[in-house]
């Protein structure tokens, strides 16, 4: 009889073992960001510009068994130079002995809230639906010899999948597409002043609320993640987004990003 009992207890204890809930994870990343952006703006200029920005990326992330939230900041800036021309000189005297160098300076950030729903999940794949909020601002001063502004704030759908191999390597891909998004930009003088308004007001004052036929902004990432202990993870991720949008004049532009990133888990899923 006892040994009969104590075999069930096993089986009891490998079943609870077994079936334990998920755990929720937190965790907050911090990032190394490398990013390639190029503009070409007919509104501003007919030239391509140019920018490699250094910056850093700021995210957390609070997952559950069926949701997943996911909140980033990232900024960077850099020179912004367009090929053709490269960095010009201008004498606005003929008695000037030393021309002034027009480099203008862009900075340029994101601003994300994503949510994501488990829709299948297998011992090695999980793939998740969502919808995000994804605001990007850049300015730039002195492009051509004007003052460059532009803010975007796009409601997207977006899909992930990811893959686990082994208990330390995950990969991952996410996909993003716009389906409406608040357009503002400046206009064709470039000068956005009103004596009854401050600068920021008046620029965003002229936003287009658009859809998704009219701006175009898909995105497409991919990751390698290592679970080096269970507090501390290491990942790299590779992104690209094009964007283009016709009004009153076509603006397009592209962003090749690189970063590296130390993950620190709050709460973790034990395997």
């Amino acid at each position: 009889m006892k040994t009969i009992f104590s075999t069930a207890l096993l089986l009891f204890g490998g079943l609870v073992a077994v079936a334990q809930p998920f755990q929720t994870v937190s965790e907050l990343q911090i990032s190394y960001v490398r990013e390639t952006f190029t503009l070409r703006d007919l509104q501003a200029s007919p030239m391509r510009y140019v920018a490699n920005l250094n910056g850093g990326r700021l995210a957390y992330t609070r997952q559950t068994a069926k949701n997943q939230w996911r909140f980033g900041l990232q900024v960077g800036l850099a020179d912004f130079i367009s090929p053709t021309l490269g960095i010009r000189g201008i004498k606005f005297s003929p008695e000037q002995e030393q021309p002034m160098y027009l480099v203008p300076t862009l900075y340029r950030g994101t601003l994300d809230l994503e949510y994501r729903r488990l829709i299948h999940q297998t011992a090695n794949r999980t793939t998740r639906l969502g919808v995000g909020l994804h605001d990007t601002f850049g300015y730039a001063d002195g492009l051509a010899l004007n003052t460059w502004v532009m803010n975007t704030a796009a409601i997207s759908a977006l899909y992930q999948t990811q893959l686990r191999l082994g208990k330390r390597n995950v990969f991952d891909v996410n996909v993003s597409m716009p389906v409406l998004a608040a357009v503002s930009r400046m206009p064709y003088s470039n000068v956005v002043s009103k004596p009854n308004s401050s600068d920021t007001k008046t620029f965003f004052s002229g936003t287009q609320l658009v859809a998704f036929n009219r701006f175009l902004n898909p995105q497409v990432g991919i990751g390698y993640r290592f679970d080096a202990t269970p507090r501390i993870a290491l990942r790299a991720d590779y992104r690209y987004s094009w964007m283009r949008y016709t009004e009153p004049r076509v603006i397009q532009t592209a962003a090749h990003a690189a970063s590296v990133s130390l993950v620190y888990k709050f709460q973790y899923q034990s395997r």
